[in-house]
C-alpha cells in the first residue's frame, strides 16, 4: 500500500507539472477555423512531403495557409516551443511516467517542443522575420539543446534571418568542438541565410581545410558554402580534394557543393 500510494502521489504531481509545461508553453497557441495551432503544424508536418497535385498535398498546403493566417499571432507560442528546457525534476517525472500505465496524461521533453516550434517557423518561413531577435537572444542561452533549436528556427525563416548572421558565426566560435547538432544547425542556418558571405565563407572554411577540418564537420560546411553559390567561390580549392575522399558522404557534399558553386569547375574535376 505504501509504495501504491507513494507511485500514486508521484504520478499526481507529474500530471499537475504537466498541465502547468502544457500552459506555460501555450502549446495550443492561437486557432484559425476552429483549430489551434499545433493542429494546423502537425498537419503541415504530416503532409509536408506529399507529391504536387495530390489530395495529400492539398492538407499540406490548407494548413500552411492557416498558420500563414494566423501569422505573427503565433510567434510567442513558437518562441516558448523554441526556447522549452527540462528540469532535473522534469526529466525525473517524464522517467517515472514511463514506468507506469495508470494515468495517460501530457508530459512531453524539450525536444518534443522544439520539433513544433521548426514546423511552425517552416510554415511560416519570411514571414517570421519579428522572431529574429528573440531567436538571436536564444542562441546565446546556456542550454546547448536551445542554442541548436534556435539555430534551426533561424535556418528556417532564411534569407530575412540575415540580421542572426554575426550571432550565428559567434555562436559556432563559442561552440568550440563541442555540441554538435548546434554546430550542424548553426552552418545550416547560415547556408539558409546566404549573406555575408566575406564573413562566413573563411569561416566555414576553417572546418572544410582549415583548423577545424579533424572535427569532422566538413560535410554541413560544405553545404552551406553551396548555398552561397558563386560568392563562395574561393572555397573551390578546398573542397575539390574531397571529391576523392574514402568517406562517400563527404565526396558526394563536395559534388554538390561545387556543382552550385562553379559548375565550370565541377565539369573539369568530372572529366579528370
Amino acid at each position: 500500500m505504501k509504495r501504491g500510494a507513494t507511485i500514486a502521489c508521484a504520478v499526481a504531481l507529474a500530471a499537475a507539472l504537466a498541465g502547468v509545461a502544457w500552459l506555460c508553453l501555450g502549446s495550443y497557441g492561437p486557432s484559425y477555423q476552429g483549430k489551434s495551432l499545433i493542429v494546423w503544424m502537425n498537419e503541415w508536418d504530416r503532409y509536408l512531403s506529399a507529391n504536387q497535385g495530390s489530395p495529400e498535398r492539398a492538407k499540406r498546403d490548407q494548413a500552411q495557409a492557416a498558420i500563414n493566417q494566423i501569422g505573427t499571432h503565433a510567434l510567442p507560442t513558437l518562441l516558448r516551443m523554441a526556447g522549452a528546457k527540462d528540469s532535473a525534476l522534469k526529466k525525473r517525472f517524464i522517467a517515472l511516467a514511463r514506468k507506469q500505465s495508470l494515468v495517460r496524461f501530457h508530459l512531453h521533453p524539450a525536444d518534443y517542443y522544439h520539433a513544433k516550434a521548426t514546423y511552425g517557423f517552416g510554415a511560416l518561413g519570411s514571414a517570421a522575420k519579428p522572431a529574429v531577435p528573440a531567436l538571436i537572444g536564444l542562441l546565446h542561452d546556456k542550454d546547448p539543446e536551445v542554442r541548436a533549436s534556435a539555430a534551426q528556427c533561424l535556418s528556417l525563416i532564411g534569407p530575412e534571418a540575415t540580421d542572426a548572421v554575426p550571432a550565428l558565426i559567434q555562436t559556432l566560435n563559442a561552440e568550440g568542438n563541442g555540441y554538435g547538432p548546434v554546430l550542424i544547425n548553426s552552418m545550416l542556418a547560415l547556408g539558409a541565410v546566404h549573406s555575408e558571405p566575406e564573413t562566413v565563407v573563411p569561416v566555414l572554411l576553417e572546418y572544410v581545410n582549415g583548423p577545424r577540418k579533424d572535427w569532422n564537420y566538413s560535410v554541413p560546411a560544405m553545404d552551406a558554402l553551396g548555398r552561397y553559390r558563386e560568392r563562395a567561390r574561393s572555397a573551390v580549392p578546398a573542397i575539390l580534394p574531397y571529391l576523392n575522399h574514402a568517406d562517400s558522404d563527404k565526396r558526394q557534399a563536395a559534388d554538390v557543393a561545387l556543382c552550385a558553386i562553379d559548375a565550370q569547375a565541377a565539369a573539369r574535376a568530372q572529366k579528370k
